[in-house]
């Protein structure tokens, strides 16, 4: 048959397409030499030699177009792995040329009964008909240059391949070019034909090696402009191994995802960049098309490999498909051949995903539990052979649920916590027993709180059980009283707490009397650090038994970043903030978090650092609180933990709350619940919600903060420290809309709770001054409100805290006219150092207030100009209101807006300006600037003329921000 327009091998239709020859132009060159000595009467053999997808099939279109133009007859046939048991299949295909390629209408008829004879006729007269053939076809190319064309000959018959052989032994003198390519099985492979090609002077084989990234370039420029060419080769050259085939697949997917350039990355890995939108169909099929044109080991291999992974071996991949490591090798240098995989391994992933998408569900969960045992049996890591066991949905065998726990725990260290839970799911429906499921139900239970508190609550009522059948172990105790009073079972929690004090008793007892650890007991820290944590958490269980006291050493100290941080936290609340307990305890708090990660392992895991942030907002260190909230945070945002995103979040929030910032408070407070649904959050959720409705009130937003308040919540909150956070905001809330009792009696509900609970502090709520204020503000006992700031001022102690600056304020409030602007100047100070703006900006116009009582309007005015840029700052709009209810009115009686005078400043004169109003002489700032000071002079006259002052004091406040912004 002679060569004719067909299907390319990537399935399109014509003639080779644009580019089809790049970095094949040696080649093409050198079977133009063979065809001008084959049409002098030398004869030529010429081997095309590639692994499938090199291109020998666009070479042997492009040699017969030469032949043609050069008026050689063609004969061609394709060879296929189907028919190699066909005898002379691929001889009767040559034979039937048409036109002037034709035989002799004998010979071709001879040539289609071949099969026939074969089966039936005798070895003599068989060889006289392909005597016959042969001497036809030299007859053929006496009368015309003649180009016989057979591709893929690896696949062709045995008998097809003899006679060939026979006939290129004696083409060294006829007119005629036989030209053949072939994918041999593996790159070292040897035949019969090599042999024979190796010893004939007449014949000469052509190796067809991948493409260079240029000679990529030059394949898409026949369909991109160079510089887009240039990037895409750079990209696609990794994924297509060079492959002509693949490259072609990945620029035809370039070019319909509507890249008219260069193919963005889609992988970090070289590999995996290989357009804009990644590799696609083309690209899929084209890799489907490779392996199936091989033999079948190397599709078999290719799933195995698939489905194997980066664990692949040689070995393992024979294991997987049934065949020897040597097989296996070999068919994997097939692939690499092909341009599929680099070391052995996929070059993309989207090859594999191609390879894994032809299987079905059914093969491909028998092939991974296959991998599962193989692995197991070579002794590889848990976190190896689990994810085979969880893709197949089985752990029936006896290693499989120790193999799933243990690859859970360490997916659990590195905070990859949605494979943990897959592989604890998994396990939890292969225990053999009551105590094995308990164990590993208890540890799903702890996987799945980290991703979703409200889904681990379905475990809840089971692991109850099965403490009290005593299947679980201490620690496993320990972590379900946590999570009942994270879901507000109190009387659960208080049953589970009971049951595990009365089992660590019972396991110490033991212990003692054998010599030996028992293996469900805990160590000595871990129960203390719990009940340290229930002391400052939910009083009311640590309350069942004595009083909890932090005692000296490991419990607090030294065991790790969870008892360290509940340490911290329980000396804070306890301890008061007076120094130097607050900075004893900050100290070791700040020690937790620059020592702990979140996912270290530890119970409770992320509350570690929370707690240890949280100790730090209630000593008032929002500084330091601050930074490390913000780096939490960032570390977080890349973990697979939305637990602990969200619990940062609320502390964070908390944290910009004190410090006066009101919307990056709520912020960070709505974004706590945006990672975790508010029914997920339980208890804590007065933490979020108190954060929310406190901001919303200082901002002047009711609306909103009425509506937080409607969030359903457990009970149980109000029994915990997350409790006080909500009353205290709710009592805000109502003192701003005029409820005046209500706000009382919330905050007085607040005192009650932590009067008995041992944790009157005012670092976690100030209720007194609270309190003191609501009693104000009904125009009621001045006494008691007095009363309550004095005892709130004699627990903070005499070194300056916001806490401090904010009693002092209302303090002020409490006393006579004259005695308030020291008070008060006394509060602005203190709040200012300690960065609480909304206070300070209260106490700023408390200050203005006093000023203007005693007459003193000019200070009164200059000082509420001073609190409307703090409080607007805040976003504070109903005292940005009540202090100037126009912002015009920030400028004095008669004197132009201030802004106007500014903007016809100089830089000169703004500079002078800026450290005259920051209270700088002349002289100074002449040093400062480096200047004379008779310049000072004259630049301030100026000032003073364009701004319509006649004194430094009365420069505008807003100079000194130039200061903050040069700083």
């Amino acid at each position: 048959m002679a060569v004719k327009d067909r299907p390319t091998r990537d399935g399109q239709a014509g003639r080779e397409r644009p580019g089809d020859l790049a970095e094949r132009a040696a080649q093409h060159a050198r079977l133009g030499e063979l065809l001008a000595r084959a049409a002098a009467g030398s004869g030529r053999v010429a081997l095309l030699s590639g692994p499938v997808g090199a291109g020998k099939t666009a070479l042997l279109q492009a040699a017969g177009d030469l032949a043609a133009g050069r008026g050689f007859a063609r004969l061609g046939a394709v060879c296929a792995r189907a028919e190699r048991d066909l005898p002379y299949g691929v001889l009767a295909q040559l034979c039937q040329g048409a036109g002037e390629a034709a035989l002799p209408a004998d010979a071709a008829r001879l040539a289609a009964r071949l099969p026939e004879l074969a089966a039936g006729a005798a070895p003599a007269r068989t060889a006289a008909a392909l005597h016959a053939l042969t001497r036809a076809v030299l007859d053929r190319a006496a009368r015309r240059p003649l180009l016989l064309a057979v591709d893929d000959v690896q696949h062709a018959d045995a008998p097809s391949l003899d006679w060939l052989l026979g006939l290129l032994r004696r083409l060294d003198s006829a007119r005629a070019l036989l030209l053949l390519a072939e994918a041999p099985a593996s790159p070292a492979a040897h035949s019969p034909l090599h042999d024979e090609l190796s010893r004939r002077p007449h014949c000469h084989r052509l190796d067809l090696p991948p493409l260079t990234p240029g000679g990529v370039a030059e394949l898409a420029a026949a369909r991109l402009d160079p510089a887009a060419a240039g990037r895409f080769a750079a990209a696609a050259h990794p994924a297509g191994g060079g492959s002509p085939l693949l490259t072609h697949a990945l620029l035809n997917d370039h070019l319909a995802a509507g890249q008219g350039t260069a193919p963005g990355e889609a992988g970090e890995a070289a590999g995996e960049s290989a357009g804009a939108a990644g590799p696609g169909d083309h690209f899929r099929r084209a890799v489907l098309h490779c392996l199936h044109r091989c033999e079948p080991l190397v599709p078999a291999a290719a799933r195995a490999l698939a489905v194997l992974g980066h664990a692949a071996t040689p070995a393992l991949v024979g294991g997987l498909c049934g065949a020897a490591p040597e097989e296996a090798s070999t068919a994997l240098g097939t692939m690499a051949a092909a341009g599929l995989l680099d070391r052995g391994h996929f070059r993309h992933r989207a090859a594999a995903e191609a390879v894994l998408a032809e299987l079905t569900p059914a093969r491909r969960r028998q092939l991974h539990l296959a991998a599962a045992r193989l692995l197991h049996e070579e002794g590889a890591p848990a976190e190896r052979v689990a994810p085979h066991l969880v893709a197949a949905g089985s752990a029936g065998a006896a290693w499989a649920v120790p193999v799933l726990t243990a690859a859970a725990d360490r997916a659990l260290r590195a905070e990859r916590i949605a494979t943990a839970v897959d592989c604890l799911r998994l396990a939890a429906g292969a225990c053999a027993t009551a105590g094995q499921r308990a164990r590993v139900t208890a540890q799903l239970a702890r996987a799945e709180r980290r991703l979703n508190p409200a889904a681990a609550a379905r475990h809840l009522p089971p692991l109850a059980e099965a403490l009290a059948a005593g299947h679980l172990a201490v620690g496993d105790g320990l972590a379900l009283v946590g999570d009942l009073l994270w879901h507000g079972d109190a009387a659960g929690a208080a049953r589970a707490w009971d049951l595990t004090a009365a089992m660590t008793g019972e396991l110490a007892r033991e212990e003692a009397r054998t010599g030996r650890p028992h293996p469900r007991a805990a160590p000595p820290w871990q129960t203390r650090a719990t009940e340290l944590w229930l002391a400052c958490t939910h009083p009311g269980i640590a309350g069942r038994g004595a009083p909890a006291r932090r005692e000296p050493g490991p419990a607090g100290h030294t065991a790790g970043p969870w008892p360290k941080a509940v340490g911290a936290l329980f000396d804070v609340l306890t301890g008061g903030q007076g120094e130097p307990a607050a900075g004893a305890a900050s100290a070791r708090a700040e020690e937790v978090l620059e020592a702990a990660r979140p996912s270290d392992g530890a119970l409770w895991g992320p509350q570690a650092a929370a707690t240890a942030l949280l100790a730090l907002t209630y000593a008032d260190r929002l500084d330091a609180a601050a930074a490390w909230g913000d780096g939490l945070l960032a570390q977080d945002a890349a973990a697979d933990t939305p637990v602990s995103g969200a619990l940062f979040s609320a502390v964070r929030a908390e944290i910009a709350l004190r410090a006066g910032d009101l919307p990056t408070a709520c912020a960070l407070a709505q974004a706590a619940f945006d990672r975790l649904p508010p029914a997920a959050w339980g208890t804590v959720a007065g933490l979020p919600l108190g954060t929310l409705v406190t901001a919303a009130t200082r901002m002047g937003s009711h609306r909103a903060a009425a509506h937080h308040l409607e969030q359903p919540v457990p009970e149980a909150m109000f029994h915990s420290r997350y409790g006080l956070h909500y009353l205290h905001a709710r009592g805000h809330h109502y003192l701003a809309t005029g409820r005046h009792y209500a706000a009382l009696a919330d905050f007085l509900a607040c005192g009650e709770l932590m009067a008995g609970w041992g944790l009157d502090t005012p670092g976690l709520v100030p209720w007194r001054t609270s309190a003191a204020e609501a009693w104000l503000a009904q125009g009621g006992n001045r006494d008691e409100a007095r009363r309550l700031i004095n005892e709130q001022l004699a627990r903070l102690g005499p070194h300056a805290s916001r806490t401090r600056g904010a009693a002092l304020r209302l303090l002020a409030a409490t006393g006579r006219p004259p005695g308030r602007p020291a008070l008060l100047s006394e509060a602005t100070a203190i709040l200012a150092e300690a960065g609480d703006r909304y206070e300070l900006a209260r106490a700023l116009a408390d200050l203005s207030a006093a000023h203007r009582a005693l007459r003193d309007h000019r200070r009164a005015w200059s000082v509420a100009r001073r609190a409307w840029h703090v409080a607007h700052a805040c976003h504070a709009t109903e005292l940005c209101e009540r202090l100037l209810p126009s912002r015009t009115t920030i400028e004095a009686p008669g004197r132009p807006p201030a802004g106007d005078g500014l903007a016809s400043l100089t830089d000169a004169e703004r500079r002078v300006a800026a450290l005259a109003a920051a209270g700088y002489t002349n002289r100074e700032i002449a040093g400062k600037l480096f200047i004379t000071p008779s310049t000072i002079e004259q630049h301030l006259t100026r000032v003073y003329r364009k701004l319509n002052v006649k004194y430094r004091k009365d420069l505008p406040p807003e100079l000194r921000a130039d200061l903050a912004e040069s700083a």
